[in-house]
């Protein structure tokens, strides 16, 4: 017996079927990258590319946004002021709402205590372990 028997633990011709062979090689198959490198490469430039463009456009934006006098307001900022009274409107209205179903809640409660229901007294645990 050979060392390589003693390895693998196969006999020493084993006959393996060609489209296995063939199945085998085009897995395994070597085929020169360049395409692929090269297709890699000029996707990752466009993407740096376009980040500058856009890092650009916002630092851009960001400068003119400063250079605006503060007195005159963008149509932005009217309408958000304006939207800031409808949300204090909602809000007050949610408010008197979660009020009235608290005291209707606390009324619930109150005629559960006047029933006569009995109390549930639970064990404790210290006397079920003894």
């Amino acid at each position: 017996m050979s060392y390589s028997e003693g390895l693998t633990g196969a006999p020493p011709i084993t006959e393996v079927p060609l489209e296995l062979l063939e199945e085998v090689l085009w897995l395994f198959r070597v085929e020169d990258a360049t395409p692929w490198n090269i297709s890699m490469f000029v996707l990752a430039a466009l993407v740096v590319i376009i980040s500058f463009i856009l890092l650009g456009r916002n630092i851009q934006a960001n400068r003119n946004q400063k250079k605006l006098p503060p007195e005159k307001q963008t149509p932005e900022v009217l309408y958000l002021a304006e939207g800031g009274n409808k949300d204090e409107n909602n809000l007050t209205i949610l408010t008197e709402t979660l009020l009235s179903e608290k005291s209707t809640l606390a009324q619930g409660e109150m005629e559960a205590k006047d029933r006569d229901v009995p109390l549930v007294h639970l064990p404790d645990p210290q006397e079920s372990e003894n």
